[in-house]
């Protein structure tokens, strides 16, 4: 089978521009020795008024054209090595753009997939997370079942992202306008904060506020809750990308011994969370 740090698939109805290759997602183009492709799913109107540089479109479509648009912006600013800075700025445009329709979009160059959800919510954009043990999971649209545990390695983790759920999974929702960057299986960045139970709120602030990293049974400790609802919580905030299991352990998330500390790359979001709940 197909083996990559980032697989984008794109299945849709044509909405502008005829049928025909050249309008065919993903869009890749070459910038500063990176090769970027993109995909979008939604309906932009008044976008040939923005203008491109020297990367042109080949086919008709909206979304063609606003990669190319992108590309060019990205050229200007000087984009090479993806900084948090740059994250932002990325979310702005998106943003931007956004504003001339509907935009649900991914765009990777093979390191980040950076995926943004429309500011209207149109179309809906889910995402779960999956790492050992991995379960069995039924297809949403077919009386099928699935062991991911025969198909996957131990150590894999990562995330798959889709308009609509496609297990019985607990996937997850994107915020509308929100833009979500990712990187070998990890959220390094989120535009904004997901919402949190009162129960993942108590357990990201007691691991944020650990001098160190935090085993699960500590957690289940000092939260005062059995060890169920805390590896529960545990989950959920995996999921959401608040917090990182440690590289040294020997054990799996779900394992007691597990220990976790909070995503060094948006602390401040998650200290402006505690500190509101």
């Amino acid at each position: 089978g197909l083996r990559s740090k980032i697989l984008i698939a794109h299945v849709r109805w044509a909405s502008a521009g005829s049928v025909a290759y050249r309008n065919t997602h993903p869009f890749l183009r070459e910038l500063n020795g990176r090769e970027y492709v993109f995909a979008h799913n939604g309906t932009l109107h008044g976008f040939r008024r923005l203008k491109l540089g020297r990367f042109r479109p080949v086919g008709e479509t909206d979304s063609e054209y606003i990669f190319c648009y992108l590309l060019a912006e990205m050229e200007r600013r000087g984009v090479d090595r993806w900084r948090r800075e740059d994250f932002e700025w990325l979310h702005g445009k998106l943003r931007e753009l956004d504003r001339l329709g509907t935009l649900n979009c991914l765009l990777s160059d093979g390191e980040y997939l950076f995926a943004y959800h429309d500011a209207g919510g149109y179309n809906g954009l889910h995402y779960v997370w999956r790492a050992a043990p991995f379960p069995r999971v039924r297809l949403a649209d077919e009386d099928f079942e699935v062991n991911l545990q025969e198909l996957k390695e131990p150590g894999e983790r990562g995330y798959v992202i889709a308009t609509r759920p496609l297990t019985d999974e607990e996937w997850l929702s994107f915020t509308p306008g929100e833009l979500i960057a990712f990187k070998n299986g990890m959220i390094v960045y989120r535009s904004s904060m997901p919402e949190l139970s009162t129960r993942e709120l108590e357990v990201l602030r007691f691991i944020r506020r650990s001098p160190h990293r935090v085993s699960l049974r500590a957690i289940a400790d000092g939260c005062s809750m059995p060890i169920g609802e805390a590896r529960d919580a545990v989950r959920r905030l995996l999921s959401k990308g608040l917090i990182r299991q440690d590289s040294r352990d020997r054990v799996g998330w779900s394992h007691e011994d597990a220990t976790f500390y909070t995503n060094p790359h948006i602390r401040s979001r998650i200290d402006q969370a505690i500190r509101a709940g």
